[in-house]
Parts: structure tokens; sequence; C-alpha cells
């Protein structure tokens, strides 16, 4: 989407301005897999709302880090845990992108709206129309309509298909 139109506000609850909310709010894959070299502070994970996680990061590399400054090597155990984690995000990153904007797109289309303006009254036909235009046939009917074309043009011979 042009940056131009991003920038708009369309100020209202209608369904451009809904969507442009909605664009602001999505995640990128390109940023979360730029965040990824940054794991042991779970920035992707923090970039992804997924703040249980990030934590998780952040504690693994505290403890690690403790355990190598203060000379625990139990706490260095810590480190093919956060391995294990980021080999495990590095296969599921994608889906995980792909599950967070699907949840704000849902929360986004299924929220109720602002409805309609308040002297909003729907179409008006035009000043002094009295009636309002034909609705188009449903499928039964153009098939209806097409049977008796095919009847009337078999009964006059099939002649001439510009005069029927």
């Amino acid at each position: 989407m042009n940056p131009k139109w991003q920038k708009l506000d369309l100020e209202g609850g209608g369904l451009q301005a809904m969507n442009l909310r909605l664009a602001r709010t999505l995640r990128r894959r390109g940023t979360a897999w730029a965040l990824l070299p940054l794991f042991p502070l779970g920035a992707h994970r923090w970039y992804l709302h997924e703040k249980g996680w990030a934590l998780a990061y952040l504690v693994l590399t505290l403890a690690a880090a403790a355990g190598w400054f203060a000379g625990w090597s139990w706490l260095l155990l810590s480190l093919p845990a956060l391995f294990l984690l980021l080999v495990i995000d590095i296969a599921g990153l994608d889906n995980r992108i792909a599950a967070f904007n699907k949840r704000r797109r849902m929360a986004a289309y299924l929220s109720p709206g602002a409805g309609a303006p308040a002297d909003f009254r729907g179409r008006i036909p035009a000043e002094g129309a009295q009636h309002t235009p034909a609705r188009v046939p449903g499928f039964a009917e153009q098939e209806k309509l097409l049977r008796a074309l095919a009847e009337k043009s078999a009964g006059s011979g099939g002649g001439n298909r510009n005069n029927p």
C-alpha cells in the first residue's frame, strides 16, 4: 500500500478506515525475521505480543549470564534450552506470524461497527422517480427466459437470428 494512503485519516468507522487501522497492526514477516538475531532478548516474541515466551528467553539469557559470571556451571544449562527454543522458533515463526495476523483480522472484521451515520436514510430514488429499478432476475428465472427464447427460435425454424 502506498505510504500516502496509510497516513490518510478517514475519521470514521467505515471499512476503509478499519482496513487502514488493521494494516498498521498486522505483523510483517521481514521484521520478525530481522528481529530473530536478537533472540536472547526475545525481541521477535515481543514483536508478536507473546510476552510469556519473550520473558522465557530473557530469563534463560539472564540465567546463563549469571552462571557465567558467578561460576555456577549448572546455570549454563540454560544455554541449550535457549538454543532449543530458537530452533523451535525458526521452524514455526511463519506460522505464528500468520496466526497473529489472522487473529487481528478476525477481531477487526467480526467486531461490531459504528453503524450508519445518524441521518443516513439509505438509497433515495431521484426526484420524480415513481418506482424503484427492477431487480436482477434470479438464476431459475434466467434459465426459464433462456428456455423460452430457445423454444421461440426453434418454433420459427431456426432462421435468421437477427429477426426473431
